[in-house]
């Protein structure tokens, strides 16, 4: 404790009498936090709460200690004491502006947004003046468009943007307003409004189209298609070298089956981020989808690779498909090598250890090696159909056939069923097995999925 306060505590303990002693107490509080305050204004957080925390024990209810005690605490990020302090001065003097509006912005600066609206409402209905705002009549209008009344909510939206033309939220809030409503014309209207707008987020406004076109039917889509068309071009348009709007652009127009479109824009996309992963693996999927060569594949993942670096995890894809691809062109020594490097960068990548393990398991070869991979595979993914099968054969092919029968039945359960090989390989092991009616009932079903194939 510092010199001063024990000099402070000496005099306490000297005074005599009852009402001079609490004059007492009630000035070392007032000093204390003055001299609190001036450290939170120099950056001595630390100090200043020492000193509050002090004084907060001879009057724990205090309004004001509390409300400085949580500011300091929320510039050390100790949130949870933050919030408590500045409930406990909300709750001290429920009629104080100040500190309910300290506890809304806390709540808005750690996500929690539900929590700020409901006090920023409260404070906007009871002191109209101060707290009219576009952001308050917003949150007006959200909580209106809740409660189904439309018409009212649009109100308030175009209140806020009286007062803030720009303003996202109210923009977006307005849009939904009039989805809700049925008013399709009035909501690509809303909407286009937004898109053609320069000064807005490109970020935002393609993450709002993109979710528009995540739930759309085609029965929407074909009386709607060109609208919507519009809008995935105009945020383009607006935005002609943002990879958020030529990634938009290229995955809508592609998807809906105007390839060449598509491609002109993922091309656009690569061309003005040539470092980023996203673009660059949208070109490895276009070439995989027009039936590039394998060494054309084998290239392009190379690339993302350098990119990427041999270590990103987000290269991962990327080398799993050089192994996959000289699997494909029955190349299985590079298949493996390319395996090993993928495996040296990330040990529990699933999708390589299965893989590794089966293309192993097919020739025969290292299949303790191959087993140890694939239980791996299980153990962290159990109701993978696909990893289950692996590891049930490989235990086959190793003749531990009891121990490889629930692998396949739970496989069953996951999709197995669906797949003629998985269905062949369940029929071998119950063969092994002696059960020779349910075996050949399964390899009737991978029969006949072959077939269907």
């Amino acid at each position: 404790m510092w010199k001063a306060l024990l000099i402070l505590a000496t005099l306490l303990f000297l005074l005599p009498g009852k009402a001079e002693a609490q004059n007492t107490k009630d000035s070392i509080v007032e000093t204390m936090l003055i001299r609190a305050v001036a450290m939170m204004e120099t950056g001595k957080v630390d100090n200043a709460i020492q000193h509050l925390e002090y004084i907060k024990d001879m009057r724990p209810a205090d309004d004001a200690i509390n409300y400085y005690l949580g500011a300091a605490y929320a510039m050390k990020g100790n949130f949870d004491k933050s919030e408590a302090c500045l409930k406990a001065a909300v709750a001290a003097d429920s009629t104080n502006v100040w500190y309910k509006d300290a506890l809304a912005s806390f709540y808005l600066n750690t996500g929690r947004g539900a929590d700020a609206s409901a006090i920023y409402l409260d404070l906007m209905e009871k002191h109209p003046k101060q707290y009219t705002n576009a952001y308050t009549l917003t949150l007006m209008g959200n909580k209106k468009l809740s409660e189904y009344q439309d018409s009212l909510a649009i109100d308030y939206f175009d209140k806020a943007l009286m007062m803030a033309p720009d303003y996202t939220p109210a923009i977006l809030g307005k849009s939904e307003a009039f989805r809700m409503q049925g008013n399709v014309p009035g909501f690509f209207a809303q909407v286009n409004e937004m898109v053609q707008n320069p000064s807005l987020n490109p970020a935002a406004k393609c993450d709002y189209v993109n979710q528009i076109l995540q739930h759309i039917d085609y029965n929407f889509y074909s009386l709607w298609g060109s609208q919507l068309d519009s809008l995935v071009a105009g945020c383009a348009k607006v935005h002609p070298t943002d990879s958020s709007a030529l990634r938009l652009a290229g995955s809508w127009f592609y998807g809906t089956e105007r390839k060449e479109l598509g491609r002109q824009y993922f091309l656009r996309f690569e061309q003005a981020c040539p470092e980023s992963l996203e673009a660059q693996y949208l070109k490895l999927q276009v070439l995989m989808d027009d039936g590039a060569t394998a060494r054309e594949i084998i290239d392009q993942c190379e690339n993302i690779v350098r990119i990427g670096g041999e270590k990103n995890p987000k290269v991962m894809p990327a080398l799993a498909t050089i192994g996959d691809t000289y699997h494909q062109l029955g190349q299985d020594n590079n298949a493996f090598k390319a395996y090993d490097r993928a495996l040296k960068a990330d040990p529990g990548y699933l999708p390589v250890l299965n893989n590794y393990a089966y293309y192993l398991s097919l020739k025969g070869k290292k299949l303790k090696k191959a087993e140890a991979m694939s239980k791996i595979t299980v153990e962290k993914d159990p109701d993978n159909a696909t990893y289950l099968d692996t590891y049930g054969w490989i235990l086959y092919l190793q003749k531990q056939y009891k121990k490889a029968k629930p692998y396949f039945k739970h496989a069953m359960l996951y999709g197995g069923r669906d797949s003629a090989v998985i269905l062949e390989h369940y029929s071998k092991v119950l063969e092994a097995l002696g059960e020779y009616d349910l075996a050949r009932s399964f390899r009737i079903l991978a029969e006949n999925k072959k077939e269907a194939q």
